[in-house]
């Protein structure tokens, strides 16, 4: 039996929840069963971990949104790689990947949608509807994200298959070296609190209103904030730190890349975002056993049960994430337990072998048996 090509096209390689995604996705697959290669319109990190990982990968350098002239390097791309399933990821590469294949001679697509996109997008679903029948099936990373996308699609149920996320359990447990190491670097004591947030520095995860909510806390009590990541918004979080918003206790810790260190460092898991997907920056934190305290919105609500594993605040309001991150603050037991439910609810509903089975199983359903097998 030959093995089914699968490549993937994504809008970029850099570093973003659906990057990461697509890249333990693709060093996890079958290999003895599906022949993996990614191409990315545009370069980033993630090229270099595939690559890394021995996953062929290819990039176009797309100059902007609408550089059709790259269309032609894909179908020949697509071609001669005879791909039997293109699964793109990301609107702009869904609509190269769609209009490429039928040249390419690609039989079958899937497409992944990644958010509930919380900006006013109308052309996204148009497109979704124009072009159904160039698509097998449509992947959605959570059941939010479905709902979000068929309400305003209009498209029937069928055209779904809703496939969460997962997470590197195992590479995600708490490491009490690390805490002891980087807790003492940054000069916290056993009583203090230390809420994080991991992701990028953009205006939709509600990074503002995390330091609006920080501010509130003044600089009286034990609760301190550190942030990492880099985005568009890295300018406003380094102004605040620099006059030391929250009284000195926000501490800005830029890329960082042994996000398991830090999450085992923190005691609490922030995420203020106005739309998310499948937050996998949460799952992480939630497999590391930390308690959550998420926006009210699609996505976070598939993943954080209130009262159980954490809790959920209204979006852009920074005066109920201040009091939740109090009162968590001020209650270890009730951070305990809802670390120990978090982790639970992750290791058992969202783990990543299962994610890769999904798609498995996915891609020998909408491509059957190729010829010559």
């Amino acid at each position: 039996m030959r093995r089914l090509r699968i490549c993937h096209l994504i809008t970029t390689l850099g570093v973003g929840g659906a990057e990461r995604g697509l890249w333990e996705l693709c060093r996890r697959m079958d290999r003895r069963r599906f022949d993996v290669r990614v191409v990315g319109l545009r370069g980033g990190a993630v090229q270099r971990w595939l690559a890394e990982a021995d996953v062929p990968v290819a990039v176009l350098g797309v100059r902007g949104k609408w550089d059709a002239g790259k269309l032609r390097p894909l179908v020949e791309l697509l071609r001669a790689g005879a791909v039997d399933v293109l699964h793109t990821h990301l609107f702009h590469a869904d609509l190269a990947g769609r209009a490429a294949a039928p040249a390419a001679g690609v039989r079958h697509v899937v497409h992944t949608v990644w958010t509930a996109e919380g900006r006013w997008r109308p052309w996204q679903f148009a497109w979704a509807r124009l072009a159904k029948r160039a698509c097998d099936r449509i992947v959605c990373v959570s059941e939010s994200v479905r709902e979000h996308h068929a309400r305003r699609s209009g498209l029937p149920a069928g055209c779904y298959t809703v496939i969460p996320w997962g997470v590197d359990t195992e590479a995600f447990r708490r490491d009490a070296a690390a805490r002891r190491r980087l807790r003492r670097q940054w000069g916290l004591g056993k009583d203090d609190v230390l809420a994080a947030f991991v992701g990028r520095l953009e205006f939709y995860k509600g990074v503002e209103t995390l330091l609006t909510a920080a501010e509130r806390l003044g600089p009286r009590g034990n609760v301190h904030v550190a942030i990492a990541g880099d985005g568009p918004q890295r300018p406003i979080v380094e102004r605040f730190v620099d006059r030391a918003g929250g009284g000195g206790r926000v501490r800005y810790l830029g890329h960082v890349e042994d996000i398991p260190a830090l999450l085992s460092a923190a005691d609490l898991y922030v995420m203020p975002s106005l739309w998310e997907g499948w937050p996998l920056a949460l799952g992480e934190a939630m497999s590391a056993g930390l308690p959550a305290i998420g926006s009210d919105v699609a996505g976070i609500r598939d993943l954080i049960v209130p009262g159980e594993t954490g809790l959920r605040v209204p979006s852009k309001d920074p005066a109920a994430l201040a009091e939740a991150i109090s009162a968590l603050a001020g209650d270890r037991a009730r951070r305990q337990a809802f670390g120990r439910a978090g982790r639970k609810r992750i290791v058992e509903g969202f783990s990543i072998e299962t994610t890769v089975r999904a798609h498995e199983e996915l891609y020998d359903e909408v491509a059957g048996t190729c010829p010559g097998d």
